[in-house]
């Protein structure tokens, strides 16, 4: 899309990425970099924001340098911030280091629901309001510890690269092994530069990349823009046994209080019989 307000010396060009099925959008770039501080950049912003809702998307997502100046721009569109993240590159000989063996596995159907488990332990609900996992298939790889699934990395494949995303539980006791073989487990690579994005919620896995000497960009901001509002939505109401009591049929005769259902002969020859 492109937005071309009056005093702008050059056009601006953005791109919103929305799969059919997900909840959320991405804004995948903005151009030119060095004009992007015009003021038409707020009207382009929300223009990609109502093509993305007509998409049937509820939240665009924006990844952007913490330094940049579009950040501020982003935030007067509206944008809000959810969290930050780094981007670590592999070094390119771990494509052929060996796998270690049965430590990640393709994920199946039958793992879906503890990868969900893992999504929903692990994961701020600040994340999942912008990022919700929803119904989309989970066909990552998974880490069993035992019987248990305690990480996951989903990944994204394009002809340049691979972007990784990983879930660890803090209970994985061999993390940096995990993280040099993830690699060589991805089938047909064929020399693709591979990128691993470190939420601030796994932070604590950065100390093992530094051993490993990969690479870090910038720290990013993560930033949402929700296109939809919350409202509130009536529940059922649970039926009280007062609520029931009320409503029951009026019965006549002399043995209307014995038959009624919620009272009880407390006289002390039944107590006795009890």
């Amino acid at each position: 899309m492109i937005g071309h307000d009056e005093g702008c010396t050059t056009p601006l060009v953005g791109q919103v990425q929305a799969r059919k099925g997900e909840p959320s959008a991405r804004l995948s770039y903005l151009l030119p970099v060095p004009e992007l501080e015009q003021p038409g950049l707020p009207s382009l912003l929300e223009a990609l924001a109502w093509f993305a809702g007509s998409c049937g998307a509820l939240h665009l997502l924006a990844e952007v340098e913490e330094k940049s100046p579009v950040f501020q721009s982003l935030r007067r569109a509206g944008f809000s911030v959810y969290g930050w993240q780094h981007i670590w590159q592999f070094p390119p000989e771990y494509e052929l280091s060996p796998v270690l063996p049965n430590l990640w596995q393709p994920a199946s159907e039958v793992d879906e629901i503890a990868i969900r488990s893992l999504f929903h332990a692990l994961v701020p609900p600040l994340v999942q309001a912008a990022e919700p996992i929803g119904k989309r298939s989970l066909n990552g790889m998974v880490y069993r510890q035992g019987d248990e699934i305690l990480a996951y990395v989903d990944g994204i494949y394009g002809p340049a690269g691979v972007y990784l995303q990983p879930l660890f539980h803090p209970a994985v006791d061999n993390a940096a092994d995990l993280l040099r073989c993830l690699p060589g487990s991805i089938p047909f690579l064929m020399g693709r530069t591979v990128y691993l994005s470190m939420r601030s919620y796994q932070a604590w896995l950065e100390t093992a990349l530094h051993t490993l000497k990969m690479s870090a960009a910038p720290r990013q901001v993560l930033l949402v823009k929700h296109l939809a509002a919350a409202q509130r939505v009536p529940s059922a109401v649970t039926i009280t046994a007062a609520a029931f009591e009320k409503h029951q049929p009026a019965m006549m005769g002399p043995g209307a209080e014995s038959a009624h259902p919620f009272q009880a002969d407390a006289s002390p020859q039944n107590r006795d019989s009890l």
